[in-house]
């Protein structure tokens, strides 16, 4: 695609968007390598133990913890500006929606056959589906009312999910089906990526309110950076949902291969 054609992104949103999905990817690597002793108990390398030890001190630091939330918030605002400006909520919300329900397929399946603790339940494109949806909703209430019951509705559900204090839920390695809804809303935590709707459908509404407040002409609030396409961030925050479905194959496919020649 030629830099002309991304003449009409918005610098800001664009590299937030792609900064939050590098740090999403280093998050999971970090999970991965905590998990390598457990989906390669039978090699034979220290290797393994080792990158495993490291893993775990990152996985589960508390400096971590705070990271995740910050950067879970930012990508689920910046999927709720999209929303505020997209022009095709229908497509938006069909196209995620699908990808969250072919990660949820493949990571049961995989777990069906290689019991490798991957099954995401309801994770973050789950949230991010009800959301645009949420959204969809709002918009047929046109310019004028529509953002401010989006504002309303996003602060009510981030406000439920204090209450319910989904942050304390507790962690579950298996459920049962009357426990799905749970899940779900926000009550109990299942699976190796959980996003309930309560609190995280309502940051996406909050991010619409904030796409319609200040993206009115669609283009970006800081005039230097206006037609800006060629910032490393930027591109990868052009493709967010082929980063999302594709970075855990690459990532496992490089750790994979890394072991194979450490070991060999």
């Amino acid at each position: 695609m030629s830099k002309k054609s991304h003449n009409h992104r918005i610098f800001e949103l664009d590299f937030l968007r792609g900064l939050a999905l590098v740090m999403m990817c280093l998050d999971h690597l970090a999970y991965d390598l905590y998990c390598l002793p457990y989906w390669f108990s039978d090699a034979d390398t220290v290797w393994i133990y080792r990158l495993g030890d490291f893993g775990e001190a990152v996985a589960f630091s508390q400096w971590r913890l705070v990271l995740h939330y910050i950067f879970a918030t930012l990508f689920l605002l910046m999927a709720g500006v999209g929303s505020a400006l997209t022009r095709n909520h229908k497509r938006r919300v069909l196209q995620v929606g699908g990808a969250a329900l072919t990660i949820t397929l493949v990571t049961v399946t995989l777990d069906l056959f290689f019991h490798m603790g991957a099954t995401i339940l309801f994770g973050v494109l789950s949230a991010m589906t009800v959301g645009a949806l949420l959204c969809w909703i709002c918009s047929l209430f046109g310019e004028k009312w529509g953002k401010w019951i989006a504002l309303g509705g996003g602060v009510a559900i981030i406000a439920v999910g204090f209450v319910i204090k989904w942050y304390d839920a507790t962690h579950v390695f298996r459920i049962s089906a009357h426990e799905i809804w749970s899940v779900i809303f926000g009550t109990l935590q299942y699976g190796s990526d959980w996003f309930p709707i309560f609190p995280c459908a309502g940051v996406l509404l909050v991010g619409y309110f904030l796409g319609k407040v200040l993206y009115k002409r669609r283009q970006s609030l800081i005039p230097c950076l206006r037609g800006k396409t060629d910032h490393f961030f930027c591109a990868i925050g052009r493709k967010p949902l082929w980063i999302y479905l594709l970075h855990q194959p690459v990532i496992m496919a490089a750790l994979y291969g890394i072991l194979w020649l450490l070991e060999g």
